[in-house]
């Protein structure tokens, strides 16, 4: 029906020569429809807006309208004014607001302080943090940052970043390094129609962006549609623009999941209605991110645990994101009434709204008769925001008791415990089939995740090579149960399978096996892995192909690799420009194939890019020592500890490069200091073995 009046109103616009579009094309005639849009095809939402009025309005309110801005008194929400001061373990940000300038002057833990301008504000609804541009271009997220939840001021380190505590500025997120930059790791998706432009020589940016979530970023760039609309050709126009009305379910949610995922790109320039899977690849469970009973306790952006809910698998065309965020408004429901808000949910289920307390056993306008509070309810995640859950699960307070997880209940009833909470649910459900069944399923998952989801534990394979065999299961099960499975307690099963899956129906299943495979030994590992190179999928064909280069590196230089081959580069360096961690695999796979030149040169490139961090810097000292170029590595060693003698990476480079001059005795203190604090690594381990072993120093357990 919307669909429908929409292009009523559209061609009345158009035909009477009343939209402005026309109105201005018509007073502009030295200006031909084939000047509209820039190079890239893009027309802004100022265009649209001339016939899509009502959609504009909407939107302009919208967090996707707010998204990014620079600096003014509309757009900075931070208290500035009255609260303008925040200390936090010996660091201190003032947040300084004179006339038309925003700025924010830090001291760090070591008494180090710097003054920087406001370049633009990111963000409204739960967080605004304040971005600086540098000198090289980059803009760094600012340490200090304003909690909208909270209505208060927080250091990055207590809601929006890892790393130790307080930073020290040799850490990767420290405000100033490459872990901060938006362009690396915001840019993608908050902004709109962002082009890197990344020097990787010079180590500089020029990039460009459109602020706002804008209509062609979820609709495509317009020109063709408007140059169509301009001479009036309707059948040309109809074709213009992707009709995501008519795109499948999972293909809608596709679309929002663009930037509402937490996922791997593989190519740039996706458009609505593209294979989803040529360009990204979401991440799935994994530990430090997961309860265990699957659902998010960090920010993953809603796919992962949407993909997750019986609402969606149990219906074909119905409940996309729009279904309940009404795309151009994005309105929330939190501030409506009861039966405003439950409105949504029962128009599938529609016993619950001539029965409502039935079901919810409180009162008819209270919070717990609101669809959401109980089946959606705001998590607690580990960044000091909250984000309702989108698996839409039943609340089950024994899995709070038994595996941590929280529960709907017990958010209201917070002065009560689990078990009370578990007791009025097993009395209102306990033995309902329907019920019964679901308990059951997440009891058992929460068992097993409760591993998995552990660091370095070994799952039991049987039960995930169940899971990845069960295409019932949702693709978020089956796509984690291959990753967990080289992890497995069983390499035989898991292997096996893995290869039963390695042409599973669904690409993301597909991918995630491939990604397994690489963990296991044998030609039938190798053929399966060659198979995939050739697979419909992008994301497929390139893991495929570079779990295949690192177990053969000659394999890149065959024919048949040279379309995978050419799709691997693109994403190196046209995607991962400016990402250290292309660099450091890069130069292992030259230095492998004894292409020591080029080696070198991106491990010198990655230190350029990273300093003051000293990993790539540490990898180059490494890198030297195997080629026997040991004043070489002196050199970088003294800088590494002339950036901060204390660091791992300079204690542990010296050490080694002692051990390359044959001073093992001078080797053997740092490697058991290193030891001593838990740095343990096979390579650590292994020197400090050699070293005791040519001094006849005693073995590490007999000191």
């Amino acid at each position: 029906m919307r669909r429908s009046r929409a292009l009523v109103v559209l061609a009345v616009l158009v035909v009477g020569a009343g939209g402005a579009l026309l109105w201005r094309a018509r007073r502009a005639p030295d200006a031909s429809a084939e000047q509209v849009g820039d190079a890239r095809g893009v027309v802004g939402a100022e265009t649209c807006r001339g016939c899509h009025t009502a959609a504009y309005d909407a939107w302009s309110d919208s967090f996707h309208a707010k998204n990014a801005a620079r600096p003014s008194a509309d757009s900075v929400i931070g208290d500035f004014e009255t609260n303008p001061t925040y200390a936090y373990k010996g660091t201190t940000s003032r947040m300084i607001h004179e006339g038309d300038s925003w700025r924010m002057r830090y001291t760090d833990a070591k008494g180090v302080t710097e003054e920087r301008t406001i370049d633009w504000v990111l963000g409204r609804a739960r967080h605004q943090v304040y971005l600086t541009r540098l000198d090289n271009g980059s803009l760094q997220v600012l340490p200090t940052y304003w909690n909208v939840e909270e209505g208060r001021w927080r250091d990055s380190r207590e809601g929006t970043v890892d790393g130790p505590d307080p930073q020290e500025p040799s850490h990767p997120t420290f405000w100033r390094n490459f872990g901060r930059t938006y362009q690396r790791a915001c840019m993608e998706c908050h902004a709109g129609r962002s082009e890197k432009r990344f020097d990787q020589k010079a180590y500089t940016y020029a990039s460009t962006f459109e602020p706002t979530i804008d209509c062609e970023a979820c609709h495509a760039p317009g020109a063709t549609h408007v140059t169509a609309w301009l001479r009036q050709d309707r059948a040309a126009a109809a074709g213009t623009l992707p009709a995501l009305g008519r795109l499948d379910l999972e293909g809608r949610i596709q679309n929002c999941a663009q930037c509402h995922a937490r996922k791997r790109i593989y190519a740039e320039g996706y458009r609505p209605g593209d294979a989803f899977y040529d360009f990204f690849a979401p991440h799935v469970w994994e530990p430090g991110m997961f309860f265990a009973d699957g659902r998010s306790s960090s920010l993953n952006y809603r796919w992962v645990d949407y993909m997750q809910n019986g609402c969606f698998e149990r219906t074909t065309r119905t409940m996309d994101c729009g279904f309940c965020h009404p795309p151009h408004g994005l309105e929330s429901i939190k501030d409506a009434t009861v039966v405003q808000a439950n409105a949504i949910c029962t128009q599938c289920h529609l016993n619950h709204k001539t029965r409502l307390t039935e079901h919810t056993r409180h009162g008819a306008e209270s919070t717990g008769s609101r669809c959401v509070e109980c089946h959606m309810p705001p998590m607690p995640l580990d960044l000091r925001m909250t984000v309702r859950d989108h698996t839409i699960g039943s609340p089950l307070p024994e899995l709070t008791r038994d595996f941590g997880a929280p529960n709907a209940c017990n958010r209201c009833h917070a002065e009560r415990d689990a078990d009370w909470a578990q007791g009025f649910v097993r009395a209102w459900f306990g033995g309902q089939p329907h019920f019964e069944a679901y308990r059951a399923k997440m009891r058992s998952r929460a068992e097993v995740l409760k591993v998995a989801l552990t660091p370095d534990a070994r799952t039991p394979a049987s039960v995930l090579a169940g899971w990845l065999d069960d295409t019932s299961r949702n693709v978020v099960e089956r796509c984690s149960a291959a990753e967990m499975l080289r992890h497995g307690d069983n390499s035989t099963l898991a292997k096996a399978a893995l290869l039963r899956h390695a042409e599973d129906q669904h690409p993301l299943v597909r991918y995630y096996v491939v990604s397994a495979l690489e963990a296991f030994p044998g030609a039938d590992v190798e053929a399966a892995l060659r198979r995939a190179t050739s697979d419909a999928r992008r994301i497929v064909r390139v893991r495929g192909y570079v779990a295949l280069i690192q177990r053969t590196p000659s394999v890149a230089d065959e024919p048949a690799m040279a379309t995978v081959r050419e799709e691997h580069r693109v994403r190196e360096e046209d995607v991962r420009v400016d990402d250290p961690r292309s660099k450091s695999h890069d130069a292992l796979w030259h230095f492998q194939r004894g292409e020591m030149a080029q080696a070198e040169t991106l491990l010198r490139d990655g230190a350029a890019m990273t300093w003051p961090v000293p990993g790539m810097r540490a990898d180059l000292v490494q890198f030297l020592i195997e080629q026997g170029r040991l004043d070489d590595a002196d050199a970088e060693v003294r800088a590494l500890e002339e950036n901060d003698a204390r660091s791992m990476a300079a204690r542990m480079s010296r050490a080694f490069l002692l051990m390359g001059q044959r001073r093992p005795a001078e080797a053997l203190p740092l490697l058991d200091g290193l030891l001593d604090e838990g740095v343990s690594t096979p390579v650590i381990e292994q020197a400090r073995g050699q070293a005791a072993a040519q001094i006849g120093a005693p073995p590490r357990n007999q000191r």
